[in-house]
């Protein structure tokens, strides 16, 4: 099969590799669509390191059951979106819910074991969410990723109706938390870089939008974030950029007993006084991708019409160059995915 891989040198190309075979429990999935992400800049960038090299990219992909392995019930030709954590499903963890911190599986598929962007992925049965017909593969794709952190990163804020959030980031899950947090019953303000973006943000949601460009300075926004609000601050600050100053102006933009929800990070770390959490009982809210059921609800509201994952691109595989080179420059309005030829 054809799969896109990052080498030890760190270059990315595709090559023909051997189609994995499902063992106990595995089922194969041809890919139908794989959605490229931030977060494989971050490993084409040597920031995550996989266990091996060479690893095949992609932690986002949705497809069809091409083969069953013994023990899995799903059938041949089933519509399947792939979780991409791998989980034990016998941990303390994973019984509470929480498959995002398994503490006896490691693995993660495009973060640290083969992933899908490839012909193939072959995936565990329960990392499997059965697609409704109302969900095309694209969406699927993002949704394993960018939907399903979107939906977990604002039920971990504790986000209510009538509150404001402000979501700082307007790119592929900073879309999708514009609309899970408006659609929560929160007055939504967008922080983004670009004009074509601030229109996104607004046309999905968003009540208000804050523009700042590359280079403007982020010290700003916990004035002009007050001045929307009427003084009072954020009650909750969505922080998908994850530079030193966009999270230090993140927190010092929260209202009292705000809560700053860190999603989003670079290679930069937060420096700030814990004085500035102390005062006014602001909280400090970590997220790491999300859970099945939050793939599941993310899949749900897809399939309602109330999430909409806005779709920038669509390439071939052996196209992954140009839409990382999209990604780094920071102009996609949305998501980008990768479609197999063999899906085509």
């Amino acid at each position: 099969m054809r799969a896109i891989q990052i080498q030890q040198d760190l270059t990315v190309r595709g090559s023909d590799v051997e189609t994995p075979q499902p063992g106990q429990g595995e089922a194969l999935v041809r890919v139908h669509a794989a959605g490229v992400c931030g977060t494989d800049l971050h490993i084409v960038d040597g920031m995550i390191k996989p266990d091996a090299y060479p690893m095949t990219l992609g932690h986002e992909a949705a497809g069809v059951v091409e083969q069953a392995g013994p023990g899995v019930a799903l059938a041949a030709g089933t519509r399947v979106a792939v979780f991409n954590k791998l989980f034990c499903g016998a941990c303390e963890q994973c019984l509470l819910g929480r498959q995002n911190l398994c503490t006896r599986e490691p693995g993660q598929l495009g973060f640290n074991r083969d992933g899908g962007d490839a012909e193939y992925v072959l995936a565990p049965e329960r990392n499997l969410a059965v697609l409704p017909d109302a969900v095309d593969f694209p969406t699927a794709a993002v949704l394993t990723c960018a939907g399903m952190t979107a939906v977990h990163a604002t039920r971990m804020s504790g986000l209510q109706s009538g509150q404001t959030a402000v979501v700082n980031g307007i790119g592929g899950v900073g879309i999708l938390v514009v609309q899970v947090a408006a659609r929560a019953g929160a007055t939504v303000i967008a922080v983004a870089d670009s004009g074509g973006k601030a229109d996104l943000a607004a046309k999905h949601g968003a009540a208000d939008v804050i523009v700042l460009g590359q280079g403007d300075d982020y010290a700003t926004l916990p004035g002009a974030v007050r001045s929307a609000t009427g003084g009072q601050g954020a009650d909750v600050f969505f922080e998908l950029v994850g530079t030193g100053g966009t999270m230090t102006a993140g927190i010092r933009s929260l209202a009292p007993r705000g809560r700053f929800v860190s999603t989003g990070y670079t290679d930069q770390s937060l420096s700030i006084h814990p004085i500035e959490f102390i005062l006014s009982e602001a909280s400090l809210v970590s997220t790491v991708a999300a859970t099945r059921t939050d793939l599941n609800d993310a899949i749900a509201m897809a399939a309602a019409g109330t999430l909409v994952v806005p779709l920038a691109g669509s390439y071939p595989l052996d196209g992954i160059e140009d839409a990382l080179s999209a990604l780094r420059s920071r102009s996609v309005l949305g998501r980008q995915v990768l479609v197999p030829s063999a899906a085509e």
